[in-house]
C-alpha cells in the first residue's frame, strides 16, 4: 500500500470513529450515576479490558508466528531451487539442460506471475504446471551410476520440498482466519469503549482524549492482525527475495565464462531471452 501505512489509517479512523461515538454518547445518553455505580463498572471494565487484551495478545502474536513461518517457506522454496539448480551439474546433458531450464522458468514466473496474482488474492497456476514439469524429470530419470543414483535420491528429495514449500503459499490464500476473526475482535473493542463511555462526565473533553487513546490501541492491534493475516497483499507482503537472488545469481554466472562451464551452461541455456515457456494462465486452480 502506498502512502500512509494502514495501521497508522486505521488506528486514526478508530480514534476519530470512538471520539465521535462518545460526544454522541454525552449528548444523547444520561450520565451514569458514578457515586452508585463506580465500583461495578470498575470490576466489569476490569474483567472486560482483561479478556479483551489476552485475547488480542494471543492472536497477534499467533498471527506473527504464522506470517514468520509463511516468510521462512518462501525462502526455502527459492533455495530449493536453487539447489536442484546446483545439483543437476552431474545428471546427463539432456537432463541436465531440461531441469535448469525450469528452474530458470519457474523462478521467473513466481516472481513476474505469482506474486500479482496471489496480490489479489487468487491461485497462480503457470507456475504449477512448470513445477509439475520439473517434479516429471524427477521422477523419470534413470541413474546409470551410483554417483548418479545418489544426485536422484538428492534431487527428489529436494523436488519434494519445493513442492510442499508451494502448497504452503497456496493454503495462505485459502485460509479464512481474517473472516473468521475480525468480527469477534470488533466486537470486543466495542464492548471495551462502551464500558468507557460510561464514565461519562458533562463537558469532560479530557475524558474523549483518553478514550481516543484507547481505541488508537485498539485500532492498532486490529490492523496488525488484518496486515499479518495478508501476508501477500497487505502493507507488510512478503516478497520472492530468494527468487530474486535466484534470478540475479544466474545472471552473475552467466557474466563469468568459468562459472558457466563449472554449471556446464550454454549461451543459450538457462536465462536466455530465447527460450520457450508456457503461454500464460492465471486464476484459479
Amino acid at each position: 500500500m502506498e502512502g500512509i501505512p494502514s495501521i497508522f489509517s486505521l488506528s486514526a479512523v478508530a480514534a476519530l470513529l470512538a471520539a465521535v461515538g462518545f460526544f454522541v454518547v454525552q449528548r444523547v445518553v444520561k450520565p451514569v450515576d458514578m457515586e452508585t455505580h463506580q465500583g461495578f463498572l470498575d470490576a466489569m471494565l476490569s474483567i472486560v479490558g482483561t479478556l479483551v487484551s489476552i485475547l488480542l495478545g494471543l492472536l497477534v502474536a499467533a498471527a506473527l508466528e504464522d506470517y514468520e513461518a509463511l516468510e521462512i517457506s518462501v525462502d526455502k522454496e527459492a533455495a530449493g531451487v536453487a539447489h536442484v539448480f546446483r545439483i543437476t551439474a552431474g545428471l546427463p546433458e539432456g537432463t541436465r539442460d531440461r531441469i535448469q531450464n525450469i528452474c530458470v522458468t519457474y523462478c521467473e514466473q513466481v516472481i513476474d506471475d505469482d506474486w500479482p496474482i496471489m496480490e489479489k488474492g487468487e491461485i497462480p497456476s503457470r507456475s504449477f504446471f512448470t513445477l509439475n514439469k520439473l517434479v516429471n524429470e524427477a521422477a523419470v530419470f534413470e541413474p546409470k551410476s551410483e554417483g548418479q543414483n545418489n544426485l536422484h535420491a538428492e534431487l527428489l528429495s529436494a523436488v519434494s520440498d519445493i513442492v510442499d514449500y508451494r502448497r504452503d503459499r497456496m493454503l495462505v490464500l485459502h485460509s479464512n482466519r481474517q473472516q473468521n476473526l475480525m468480527p469477534v475482535l470488533l466486537m470486543c473493542s466495542i464492548i471495551v469503549l462502551v464500558f468507557a463511555y460510561l464514565y461519562t462526565r458533562k463537558g469532560t473533553i479530557f475524558h474523549g482524549v483518553l478514550i481516543s487513546l484507547v481505541a488508537i490501541a485498539l485500532g492498532a492491534n486490529l490492523s496488525l492482525v488484518y496486515v499479518l493475516t495478508n501476508p501477500f497483499k497487505a502493507d507488510w507482503k512478503i516478497q520472492p527475495r530468494g527468487f530474486i537472488w535466484n534470478k540475479r545469481a544466474l545472471e552473475q554466472v552467466r557474466s563469468r565464462p568459468e562459472l558457466m562451464k563449472l554449471y556446464h551452461l550454454k549461451p543459450d541455456g538457462p536465462g536466455s531471452a530465447s527460450r520457450t515457456s508456457e503461454p500464460a494462465h492465471s486464476g484459479k486452480k
